[in-house]
């Protein structure tokens, strides 16, 4: 589950790296930089704690390419929300690096995370044409198999898969099912 969760979160990144291309999806940088580096410091500090993720590994890649044509497709803001994500991978990062706990490195990229994601929610929200429903719709399939191949439930095991499904039951709800019922 955890193999087929990294590989469907890679995969979704194609119809959405085409919608990019085509002109359909509208990313932001500053949130695709925020996600790409967050999930980085999180995929370090849940190896260093001996959790592994497959969906996670997917992530990293991805968002890192997206981040590339993001910047060059994308349009540029940079609010109060991209510095709070911005604040908060810096503070998980002094905190691991004083306290030398990878969980709360894990803690608060997934906040960022979190944060990261509302200029792309609020932007969905409010033209959903502008991101692409097939690669939300993987990507929420992702987070199942996930969540499905959580082995320990705790803080550096749960708090990615579980930032990301929140992240994409909303997307899916506002690109997928909100414009099939307008």
């Amino acid at each position: 589950m955890n193999v087929l969760s990294g590989i469907l979160f890679l995969i979704a990144f194609i119809p959405y790296i085409i919608a990019i291309l085509h002109g359909e999806t509208i990313p932001s940088p500053v949130s695709w930089a925020i996600w790409a580096s967050v999930d980085t410091i999180a995929l370090i500090a849940m190896r260093k704690e001996g959790a592994m993720s497959g969906q996670l590994s997917g992530a990293v890649l991805g968002a890192w390419v997206v981040t590339v044509f993001a910047i060059i497709f994308g349009r540029p803001e940079m609010g109060s929300i991209e510095w709070i994500s911005i604040a908060g991978a810096i503070i998980g990062i002094l905190l691991w690096w004083k306290t030398g706990d990878a969980v709360l490195a894990i803690i608060c990229s997934q906040i960022a995370v979190l944060a990261g994601a509302i200029p792309t929610i609020a932007e969905a929200y409010i033209n959903p044409a502008h991101e692409d429903p097939i690669a939300w719709s993987i990507w929420l399939l992702s987070c199942v198999f996930a969540f499905l191949a959580i082995k320990k439930w705790d803080a550096a095991n749960v708090l990615q898969p579980l930032a990301f499904i929140i992240i994409d039951i909303t997307m899916f709800a506002l690109v997928v099912l909100r414009p099939a019922f307008i």
